[in-house]
């Protein structure tokens, strides 16, 4: 029986149980029907931490679809699968290679483990002002050069450009290191040939996906991929590291929701709404190009459904700030040479037309300054858990110069740092840092 079913099913028995809402909001009529089915592990409904029936069913159809060893659901976003991943397969004093512009939860799931880490600075693409996928003879150099439990990377990037996975897995494979991928947003790949394969489908050992960054699920439904090749480890492990990071109390709504989205994914009209919506981006391109809109699909390998744009000189952010004035629509991110904007299947024909619409008539004469807004390589002081668990100063920013950082700085979006606790502050920083800086003690 489906989760959505067994939710809706007509319950004789009077429950003393958690939630005691009794299933009806007292508070917002809004919301009666997702209190209607909020239920707790009551007897029959299933335990996220070991499900033996409607959950069992449910990620085991979702393996399936995304041919993989399990597939776990995840009610607290991709993080809690990438922190699950590190805790199973990292231990104290491992070695770890990372790419710069992953998530900040790679860095929380080093304070978690104890491991080590070293930073693979991702080359830079200044003429969109975004990072470039990952340069495989460049990883196959490092790895050759040190030990590594493991390689975690970010493909899509947030600005949707994918790094060739399957030649990355290879190395990982030659030097018999676990290759992690954050495919936070490429939830779509696994049903359209138009889009990328997926990382699993290219030889990754664990990924994850975010079904609400852009296939229709709400916040923060996700899943976890465990790879039939995975070498060494058991998915019983990493279900016991998911039952250390996971609340014992699931919503069992967004477990029905996550399972109907992979439904809708794989159905036949799941499969028509994505290619309309490929079609739909493809014409928005086509009408756009000709009027000096430049996009960074058409000019890289990168993912169609990241709308990135750029026109000439014109100055990013005042195009973002004359788009959300003058034309009520709001972007993803400003990048320091484009715009990103991000569809999924909720982005209608519409939506697209109105932007389209705005683009071809907005007008903006502030020019892009030259920047370099990609950050040097990290002096790293000290080691994740070292830094977590050290004392601090504050000190006044003029003073910040080369002491050591106690606190990260983080822009939102993309959530990939600028600068991490236990690294040297650069000249750089300052412009990033508060007027009182937290610095670690000697």
């Amino acid at each position: 029986m489906s989760l959505f079913k067994l939710l809706n099913k007509k319950l004789s028995r009077t429950l003393f149980t958690t939630p005691s809402h009794g299933q009806k909001s007292l508070f917002s009529d809004d919301l009666e029907k997702f209190f209607a089915l909020d239920y707790s592990e009551i007897e029959g409904f299933d335990n996220l931490a070991d499900p033996k029936g409607a959950i069992l069913m449910a990620q085991g159809k979702a393996s399936d679809i995304y041919n993989t060893q399990k597939t776990f659901f995840l009610t607290n976003g991709s993080t809690s699968g990438i922190l699950a991943i590190m805790k199973t397969i990292i231990s104290k004093g491992d070695k770890v290679l990372a790419a710069r512009n992953c998530h900040k939860c790679v860095y929380n799931g080093l304070v978690l483990t104890g491991a080590a880490v070293d930073w693979f600075m991702p080359e830079e693409n200044e003429q969109w002002g975004v990072y470039a996928e990952v340069d495989t003879k460049k990883l196959e150099s490092t790895l050759t050069l040190d030990k590594y439990k493991a390689f975690i990377l970010t493909s899509p990037t947030y600005d949707g450009v994918t790094s060739d996975i399957e030649r990355i897995a290879d190395i990982c494979r030659q030097h018999g290191v676990y290759l992690i991928v954050d495919e936070a947003h490429g939830t779509l790949y696994n049903f359209s040939d138009r889009l990328p394969k997926t990382a699993i489908e290219q030889g990754a050992d664990f990924s994850v996906n975010s079904l609400h960054k852009n296939a229709g699920a709400p916040n923060p439904c996700a899943l976890l991929h465990m790879s039939k090749d995975v070498r060494g480890v058991e998915w019983r492990q990493l279900q016991n590291s998911l039952n250390l990071l996971t609340t014992t109390s699931p919503s069992y709504p967004l477990l029905a929701l996550t399972e109907a989205c992979i439904e809708f994914l794989h159905s036949e009209h799941g499969k028509k709404t994505i290619n309309r919506l490929l079609d739909d981006i493809e014409e928005f391109e086509k009408y756009l190009i000709p009027l000096g809109w430049e996009f960074l699909s058409s000019a890289t390998d990168s993912d169609i459904t990241k709308i990135v744009i750029k026109k000439g000189d014109m100055c990013p952010k005042a195009l973002s700030d004359k788009l959300f004035s003058e034309f009520d629509i709001e972007d993803e991110l400003v990048n320091p040479g484009s715009v990103l904007f991000l569809t999924g299947i909720g982005t209608t024909k519409q939506k697209l037309d109105k932007l389209k619409n705005a683009l071809k008539k907005i007008e903006v004469s502030e020019i892009r300054q030259s920047r370099d807004d990609f950050q040097p390589f990290p002096f790293v002081k000290l080691q994740p858990c070292e830094a977590f668990n050290r004392d601090y100063d504050y000190v006044n920013k003029e003073d910040a110069l080369l002491k050591v950082s106690a606190k990260a700085v983080i822009p939102y979006p993309p959530c990939s740092a600028i600068l991490y606790p236990g690294e040297v502050i650069q000249e750089w920083h300052l412009d990033y840092l508060d007027e009182n800086v937290e610095v670690l003690k000697k």
